[in-house]
């Protein structure tokens, strides 16, 4: 049966086309609010049901109002405040003035923009206030003050006894939970000028969980030899793994760089040599900040610029074909590396609960073994932007290019 929308409007008879206009312009902010909401507050607002609400958006879509996305979702507009005012909804401590204060801080510490994480941060001192049943400014009292509160915290943490939001699983590292935590206390204590010097150790240390852990990932060559022949057997070199793999590797992107990475480049070719090379860009908002997040990526293995090629002569935008929800795209990727790495025999854990990440590691020594260690040359073309990071977290120096050098 064709669904008939019921002509009213807050409670009184209205035109198809009254309510209509008026639901273009609670969506896009331009009536009785000054913000775009959604549609369960847009039928709240109008006195009408959301099915009516939904009929009505088909309708603008077919006029090109709103569109949708790949999920079958409305795309519809949000404004600047549109963050903030769901989270604080539910999250009232944004409501208390120390809190507040600090919010203001956070979401325009990055020249007038929030910083990535100034949601983890405030749900991280809600978590401490609430646990602890104190008040924020209990955490201003004093240096020592704060530290036994953290002490606390961290007693109840062991204990699983912490108050926390329904947003993921909860963790049974004690170490990331309490890192995470600190960091945020030092963050809004350092914003009332109660500060802790760099280094120091105890409650209050700010040292990385697992920092540099990782730092020996690595493909060796036979074993990058083996995963290519095995991703060529498997799924082809015109395949979106294939591509995936190799310009993680040489790209050392992040995935959501990888993701978003256009399937555009540069050709340039040695006029010495005559190799060639893909010169591609990739946007990782991890360093945004630091030259607009832009990063050069070189391709040089011609198999590699082959699957490259053959993907643009299909016309693709990007350096995969699947037609599949960011998600379901990650889940796929994910499982096809943890083949791989299955087939190459690798045991490290690390491996497959980080499979993405992992091409970053490999590409690290990838480059760093063809480049002969040089930190600042690698650190440019992977895109680390200190020599350090690179070094402690992703470039040991292998053990068999040690013994080189000192026998």
């Amino acid at each position: 049966m064709k669904f008939t929308p019921r002509l009213k409007l807050r409670g009184k008879r209205a035109t198809a086309e009254q309510i209509e206009n008026e639901i273009s312009n609670l969506v896009c902010g331009k009536g009785s609010r000054p913000y775009p909401i959604n549609p369960s507050e847009i039928a709240k607002t109008l006195g009408i049901s959301r099915t009516t609400v939904y009929y009505y958006l088909n309708r603008l879509k077919e006029q090109g109002t709103v569109s949708k996305k790949d999920t079958g979702r409305f795309d519809l507009p949000r404004s600047p405040e549109y963050l903030f005012r769901y989270f604080n909804k539910d999250h009232l401590i944004t409501s208390e003035p120390l809190v507040a204060e600090w919010m203001d801080d956070l979401i325009t510490r990055r020249g007038g923009e929030p910083i990535s994480n100034w949601r983890s941060r405030i749900r991280a001192i809600e978590s401490v206030c609430n646990s602890c049943h104190i008040h924020p400014s209990d955490l201003l009292v004093s240096q020592r003050n704060t530290e036994k509160i953290l002490r606390q915290y961290a007693q109840l943490v062991r204990e699983k006894k912490i108050h926390r939001d329904n947003r993921g699983k909860p963790t049974n590292n004690v170490h990331i939970t309490m890192y995470n935590k600190v960091q945020a206390v030092r963050d809004f204590c350092g914003f009332y000028e109660i500060t802790w010097r760099r280094g120091i150790s105890g409650i209050m240390s700010q040292k990385v969980p697992n920092h540099g852990l990782y730092a020996d990932l690595r493909l060796t060559e036979p074993e990058l030899v083996q995963a290519d022949c095995f991703i060529k057997e498997q799924f082809g070199i015109d395949s979106d793994i294939y591509r995936w793999f190799w310009i993680g590797i040489e790209s050392c992107a992040r995935f959501e760089a990888l993701y978003a990475m256009n399937l555009d480049y540069e050709k340039h070719t040695n006029p010495i040599t005559n190799k060639t090379t893909y010169i591609m860009t990739a946007y990782e908002s991890k360093t945004k900040y630091l030259r607009g997040g832009k990063w050069y990526k070189y391709i040089t293995r011609l198999d590699t610029q082959k699957s490259i090629d053959l993907l643009k002569s299909r016309d693709g935008l990007r350096i995969y074909e699947y037609k599949l929800t960011k998600e379901k795209f990650r889940k796929k990727i994910t499982g096809e590396l943890s083949q791989i790495y299955k087939n190459i025999g690798k045991t490290n854990q690390y491996f497959y609960s980080h499979p993405n990440h992992s091409l970053r590691h490999i590409g690290a020594h990838y480059w760093l073994s063809k480049k002969d260690y040089n930190y600042g040359l690698v650190a440019e073309i992977g895109g680390w932007h200190t020599i350090d990071e690179l070094k402690k977290s992703y470039g040991q120096i292998p053990p068999e290019r040690i013994l080189e050098l000192i026998e």
